[in-house]
């Protein structure tokens, strides 16, 4: 199962009521939650955010610090063989992606989800398990004039994503969307598509909150569970 989130601050709690989905999908008392937070540079603060967030819903921690930390031969691997739950930060996701190959991560990564591990993440941490998302990494580099673009994930939904849609320079998709060949969702902030078995659906933390599916060129408003 992925559980991919389109926005929200864990600080406020805002994100609690998918946190909870996320947990309960592992159907354990005490899942290993593994978490990845490359795009932010392993930003401690935020690392110390999603730990308290998660052991406070009865996990277990550990985080995978590719940028700032190194790992013995085959430790990554294990790290990631042995989670129950992962979960994906957000931050600049081209550089996540390309970290995470030159790491394997991206293969370690498939073969979690072949072997049923719970996946999940929010705005990048969403964007890495599509086949591509609306991405604003550019703005993270010295680029004078930044646009959003288009970063490959790993392709395990067939679907073009764009996180954070409620924000009004994220239309850009709407246009962008067209160049591609598949289908595109959008997901606003506080809520997530939920993709199981080539079946999905869309959860969310309030009753305003919406998503959005795109098919040749057209627009729709998908169904949300409210949580």
């Amino acid at each position: 199962m992925i559980i991919a989130i389109g926005g929200g601050e864990l600080t406020t709690g805002q994100t609690l009521k998918i946190d909870k989905f996320i947990v309960s999908a592992a159907k354990k008392p005490k899942p290993k939650l593994l978490f990845i937070p490359t795009a932010s540079h392993d930003a401690p603060g935020y690392i110390e955010i999603v730990k308290k967030t998660f052991e406070t819903l009865c996990c277990t921690f550990a985080a995978l610090c590719l940028v700032t930390k190194e790992y013995q031969e085959g430790e990554i691997a294990n790290m990631i063989r042995d989670a129950d739950i992962i979960y994906v930060g957000g931050g600049n996701t081209l550089f996540m992606m390309e970290t995470w190959k030159k790491f394997q991560v991206d293969k370690y990564l498939r073969e979690a989800y072949e072997k049923g591990t719970v996946l999940s993440g929010l705005s990048a941490g969403a964007i890495c398990w599509f086949s591509s998302g609306h991405s604003d990494s550019e703005f993270f580099t010295e680029n004078e004039n930044p646009e959003f673009i288009f970063v490959d994930g790993l392709g395990m939904i067939p679907y073009v994503v764009c996180p954070h849609y409620d924000e009004e320079d994220r239309k850009s998709f709407d246009q962008m969307i067209l160049s591609k060949k598949e289908p595109g969702i959008a997901l606003e902030s506080l809520t997530a598509l939920v993709y199981d078995c080539n079946d999905y659906k869309i959860i969310r933390c309030n009753e305003t909150s919406q998503a959005y599916i795109f098919t040749n060129g057209n627009k729709e408003q998908l169904k949300a569970i409210d949580l």
